[in-house]
């Protein structure tokens, strides 16, 4: 009996938290949000690195926050792109990790390792693969451009 009884109320206090509950309004003093915010309002600021040609490719590598974090933003112009992929380290990528970079807002962003404290010859390297399947390579030094 007392089993039946816990279990009805465990049902009956999981399904009260279910169904169609609106969402409560913002108090009286929460000032409106700025027109201004939209879909890249959330977009921490970037910082450039020097502008790389790779194959057709004109390339802005960026950063976020700081350089040691690793996240990385590639725009690209000059045509479609298939990936783009960078890593840290010597151009054939041997000993680490090579990310395929994803689309977000309007250019390409991925999180590699990055060496702390950066030594000062440290390069992002960047390879573009075309929609028809080549793949042009070129790097920038982990410096932020002046």
């Amino acid at each position: 009996m007392h089993r039946t009884l816990a279990t009805l109320i465990v049902i009956t206090t999981v399904l009260a938290g279910c169904g169609d509950q609106q969402p409560a309004a913002p108090a009286a003093s929460t000032p409106p949000a700025p027109a201004s915010q939209g879909k890249l309002a959330n977009v921490p600021p970037m910082r450039n690195f020097a502008p790389v040609k790779i194959g057709p490719y004109d390339v802005q590598p960026m950063f976020e926050e700081e350089i040691v974090d690793g996240h990385f933003n590639i725009r690209t112009s000059g045509g479609d792109v298939k990936a783009v992929r960078i890593w840290v380290g010597p151009e054939d990528a041997t000993g680490v990790m090579v990310v395929k970079t994803e689309i977000e807002n309007d250019y390409n962003h991925g999180h590699v390792e990055v060496p702390n404290p950066v030594p000062a010859d440290a390069k992002l390297w960047i390879e573009i693969e075309t929609t028809a399947g080549e793949t042009h390579k070129g790097s920038t030094l982990l410096k932020q451009a002046v």
